[in-house]
């Protein structure tokens, strides 16, 4: 082989070992939302909303502390001023406030017969944060991302019953969530160019645990965490469980694939929580329906683009030949 066309091996692997991972990550982040927003739409009834996002969210934060102090050290990482008040911002405005807008407003949507449709607004984060994406980080916009984009709206919109309430109290809490959330990711992504996943992820819900443990004082509400019951202490548990497993995969996936991208693929969650809705219910899949899924489908391969397909079909087959018997 020439010496250019090493080269450009070496390059197309360094791609494939960072990127293939990256959006195997993010995949499995969209499997786990489904799931989750399936499970919040039971785990927050009955109880109050804040308290039980507060002490969730400080169980997902002590459990990244042992995760975030590894890389910190495999790193060598010394945080500066700067990169606190980054951390904080993320905190704040991605791991405190949506999450009191989102459960409050999911609670509201659901006593209301609007949980589905909240659950569609939350995910039209990927067009906030695909403009985010182009606006604040530069990222490319082309006809493909767009087309993609109208699949995945249409997709959502055939899936979502028009039944169901469109807007209520519950989905303008939610709208504002997701926006929140579109920032914070954006912000997210910027800093992860210079900081581990791990890091960040706990910034996230560390300082968003800490503000939200000061707002239960500042409200009074402290005494709503003792009130909880055994029931609803297994549901924060397993919501728990649902988000750590979200916020680590999320955001280390982030760190190798475009917020626009990683954004799109995010939005195959909501078919799932569809599919895990109906089988509960025993509802009937209609027409329109199954086409939602399968435009959803679509717009997430067409948002991932060929190029990253390859590459993460070329990480899969170098990682499982390396475990082949006899391999080098």
């Amino acid at each position: 082989m020439d010496p250019q066309g090493r080269i450009m091996t070496e390059n197309n692997a360094n791609s494939a070992s960072l990127v293939g991972p990256g959006l195997l990550l993010v995949v499995a982040t969209a499997i786990i939302s489904g799931v989750s927003t399936f499970v919040n739409l039971y785990a927050v009834k009955g109880t109050n909303s804040d308290a039980f996002v507060t002490v969730r969210n400080l169980a997902v934060a002590l459990l990244l502390v042992p995760i975030a102090i590894l890389g910190a050290r495999s790193a060598h990482l010394k945080l500066r001023g700067y990169d606190y008040g980054r951390l904080l911002a993320i905190g704040f405005i991605g791991g405190a406030v949506p999450f009191l807008l989102f459960f409050h407003g999911l609670q509201l949507a659901t006593q209301a017969g609007g949980g589905a449709t909240a659950s569609f607004f939350y995910r039209t984060l990927f067009l906030m944060a695909t403009v985010l994406g182009v606006v604040a980080l530069g990222e490319r916009f082309n006809a493909r991302v767009a087309i993609a984009a109208g699949l995945l709206l249409a997709g959502n919109l055939l899936l979502l019953s028009l039944t169901t309430p469109i807007l209520n109290d519950g989905t303008i809490y939610v709208i504002a969530a997701t926006a929140l959330w579109a920032v914070e990711y954006s912000v997210s992504k910027w800093t992860l160019r210079d900081l581990p996943s791990s890091t960040v992820a706990l910034g996230r819900m560390g300082f968003g645990a800490i503000f939200l443990v000061g707002y239960l004082g500042l409200t009074a509400q402290v005494s709503a965490v003792g009130a909880l019951s055994g029931a609803q202490w297994e549901w924060v548990g397993i919501s728990a469980v649902l988000l750590f497993a979200f916020v680590a995969t999320w955001y280390a996936g982030l760190k190798r694939v475009d917020l626009s991208t990683a954004a799109a693929v995010l939005v195959a969650g909501f078919p799932i929580t569809w599919m895990l809705t109906v089988t509960v219910q025993g509802s009937s899949i209609s027409v329109d329906a199954a086409l939602g899924a399968a435009a959803v489908v679509a717009g997430v391969v067409l948002a991932i683009g060929t190029g990253l397909l390859r590459a993460t079909a070329s990480y899969l087959a170098s990682a499982v030949g390396s475990r082949r018997p006899g391999s080098a």
